[in-house]
């Protein structure tokens, strides 16, 4: 009699398994390595709380470079005086990849020296991923960039594609 139930119960665990993963597992996980010269803003407007910074840069997607594949943003600073005398500022950085249409797009909020047009040398901050078009349309996940002083900067696009 065991030995008529196990090969159902295996069969089982193995669909179930299965569906579990299925659910759990939607879409693909991708990593995309951005890499960029340093950031000079193109535009700066205002003094404290209220200042926008402005920037367009070509970018290095998985180290190939290509004038169609940049970077644009704006940086909003929030408030001042935050956690030793930093800044916080809200950040709408867009980057472009091949056309127009394929953008993935990042926001969210990081501490920023009160002086410094960037993050300091070496700092590194995690922003979320709010939304994509083309062909990272419904996209998801979150972005971690680093200031590399004169190296430039590194973003690491961790994403979710459906």
């Amino acid at each position: 009699m065991k030995s008529k139930m196990l090969l159902p119960l295996t069969f089982i665990t193995i669909g179930v398994t299965a569906v579990l993963s299925l659910l759990l597992n939607i879409g693909t996980s991708k990593e995309i390595v951005v890499t960029h010269e340093v950031i000079k803003p193109t535009s700066t407007i205002g003094i404290g709380i209220g200042t926008v910074r402005t920037f367009n840069i070509q970018i290095a997607v998985d180290g190939v470079s290509s004038t169609d594949n940049y970077l644009v943003g704006t940086l909003t600073t929030l408030a001042e005086g935050v956690k030793g005398n930093q800044e916080l500022r809200s950040s709408n950085l867009i980057f472009v990849f091949g056309e127009e249409a394929n953008q993935i797009v990042l926001g969210g909020i990081s501490l920023y020296p009160a002086a410094g047009a960037t993050l300091a040398v070496g700092a590194e901050t995690i922003r979320p991923i709010t939304g994509g078009s083309g062909i990272y349309k419904g996209v998801t996940g979150q972005v971690v960039s680093k200031n590399l002083g004169a190296e430039g900067w590194s973003h690491v696009l961790q994403i979710q594609v459906p």
